[in-house]
């Protein structure tokens, strides 16, 4: 016989056993014994986990999540009808959860045993605390099992075009029909739920084509504060008729609603910038979302004026791309950003300004003769606004410094044109005040690695040329320095300090005050960025003496 348990059966039999009482006999009614074979159940020791897709540990809202076990089955006899039964208390209340039938638990062996969690929206932030145990028919189930978990309320999120910019893909500086142009989209979740199921489609009219980049991209995810640059490669055709070009941009994602589309609008004949650039994602903590954008925060937001300064003229100089020598990195886009502080935050007329992009020798003479002409018919009151950025070469003869023009060569000063020169030009015109903004050093160094002049490979300590009349020199670095650029900003290191201190003061700032915080953060954040001294300057001309200090570009 099998060895099993003893049970009583509740189950009465009758018979006649013949007892002796009294001589009479009675029917007496008699318990059986049954022997059964049962399961016996139990929760494997550590078994237990919560499991879910987005790996916070916690049960997010329209997140489906499991609690996850496994059951032992001890006994002898196989586990037949058994169910998982779960209760819960807490923030469990959007949490759907249901009991469960479990298959035969074989005797002496293991079950993995999954109970879902679905979340709603209507989930609250708090926890859900769970009991569960696995009953069996004949009562030999598991002791009861207890898990705590998070629960996060639905946060959505939103997708929006936070940014935009154009460049050329030809080396032309304004949008024309016929010529190909990029347009960068900087695409963000401004918002700290995930957006899932992403689409972006672009719209464009008729006239206007799509030669490179997805007119339909697909992202499965992004996260909350991350960012996206998405390019695409466009043309104008003859056949456009209008100025305007709305490009359309369509934002959809998983729930429908928490997207916004976007129209941008292009002109032919606007200005495009001079670099484009690579935009990383950006993923941020929650409690530290910021905008993304593309460029730099001092080409955004630029500060207006109902100021008009109709008497201050300005020339600006970016010799960016150079004909025998390399490139200054942003020289374009700082001269391009300096002219809309000019104009936006300083008051200055748009046609009392002169941008002049990679000017060549005669091009700088030309202007300077504009400036030259502008001061006569002013008679003394017009204010003179010199800006510079570009390539300085030295002498190595006579250590005297020179602006090199795009069609010059570093290997002979004689095709720049000398600081002294320049200075004796501007300190002689018949001007209220002439203030020079000089992104260049003229060591014979340059923004990027390399030497432009110097045949010893060495920096040479440069004359920093002398300022004349009614001027103020503000100058990037000193002697045998170098001008760097602020590669993040995309921005020389100078003119970024120089447009972020008249973002910050919307241009109500004096040239002593302006001096002091460009010299001070430059030299400061050109120790961190590139371990080297930058040390900028302000030089006044002798005839202002201290009167300078309190002079205002606006």
């Amino acid at each position: 016989m099998k060895k099993g348990i003893l049970v009583l059966v509740a189950t009465m039999w009758s018979g006649l056993i013949m007892a002796q009482n009294a001589g009479v006999s009675k029917p007496i009614s008699v318990n059986i014994v049954k022997e059964i074979i049962p399961a016996i159940l139990d929760i494997v020791p550590g078994s237990v986990e919560f499991v879910d897709k987005s790996g916070n540990n916690a049960i997010d809202a329209n997140e489906t999540c499991y609690i996850r076990f496994q059951v032992r089955n001890t006994g002898k006899g196989d586990g037949i009808g058994c169910k998982v039964k779960i209760s819960a208390t807490g923030t469990a209340n959007g949490v759907r959860y249901a009991d469960k039938t479990l298959p035969t638990i074989a005797a002496g062996s293991t079950q993995t045993v999954e109970i879902p969690l679905t979340a709603g929206m209507g989930t609250l932030d708090g926890v859900a605390n769970f009991r569960f145990e696995v009953t069996e028919p004949q009562g030999f189930g598991t002791d009861p099992g207890e898990l705590s978990v998070a629960t996060k309320a639905f946060v959505s999120p939103m997708l929006q075009i936070v940014d935009y910019s154009i460049t050329s893909s030809t080396g032309s500086s304004q949008l024309q029909k016929k010529s190909p142009f990029d347009l960068q989209l900087m695409l963000q979740n401004t918002q700290y739920g995930k957006a899932e199921n992403v689409k972006v489609q672009i719209s464009l009219p008729e006239g206007v084509y799509l030669m490179d980049g997805e007119e339909l991209m697909s992202f499965a995810s992004i996260d909350g504060g991350s960012a996206k640059s998405l390019v695409y490669s466009l043309i104008v055709t003859n056949n456009y008729a209008n100025t305007n070009i709305p490009v359309k941009v369509e934002l959809k994602e998983k729930w429908g609603k928490y997207a916004e589309n976007k129209t941008i609008n292009l002109q032919l004949n606007q200005t495009m910038a001079s670099n484009k650039l690579v935009v990383d994602e950006v993923r941020q903590q929650r409690d530290e979302i910021q905008i993304a954008q593309i460029g730099s925060a001092v080409d955004k937001n630029i500060p207006h004026t109902d100021v008009v300064n109709k008497n201050t003229f300005a020339l600006i100089i970016a010799n960016e791309d150079y004909m025998s020598v390399d490139a200054v990195p942003f020289a374009k886009n700082d001269g391009n950003i300096f002219k809309k502080y000019c104009i936006n935050t300083l008051g200055i007329p748009e046609r009392n300004i002169h941008l002049r992009e990679n000017a060549t020798l005669n091009i700088m003479r030309s202007d300077l003769g504009w400036l030259k002409q502008v001061c006569d018919a002013y008679k003394g009151e017009a204010s003179i606004i010199f800006y510079y950025a570009g390539h300085g070469i030295p002498d190595e003869n006579d250590k005297s410094a020179y602006l090199l023009p795009t069609d010059g060569d570093g290997r002979f000063v004689q095709s720049g044109y000398k600081l002294d020169d320049l200075y004796s030009r501007l300190g002689s015109m018949l001007a209220k005040s002439v203030t020079v903004f000089m992104d260049a050093c003229f060591s014979g160094s340059q923004r990027g690695p390399g030497m432009l002049a110097s045949a010893r490979g060495v920096a040479l300590k440069a004359k920093s040329g002398v300022p004349q009349g009614k001027m103020v020199v503000f100058s990037a670095a000193q002697g045998d320095e170098t001008a760097y650029p602020n590669n993040e900003e995309g921005h020389g290191m100078f003119t970024y300090y120089l447009l972020k201190k008249l973002q910050e003061t919307k241009g109500d700032v004096t040239l002593k005050e302006l001096g002091d915080y460009i010299t001070t953060n430059v030299s400061q954040q050109s120790i961190v960025l590139n371990s080297k001294s930058q040390t900028p300057c302000v030089t006044p001309a002798s005839a202002v003496a201290d009167s300078w200090k309190n002079w205002k570009l606006k």
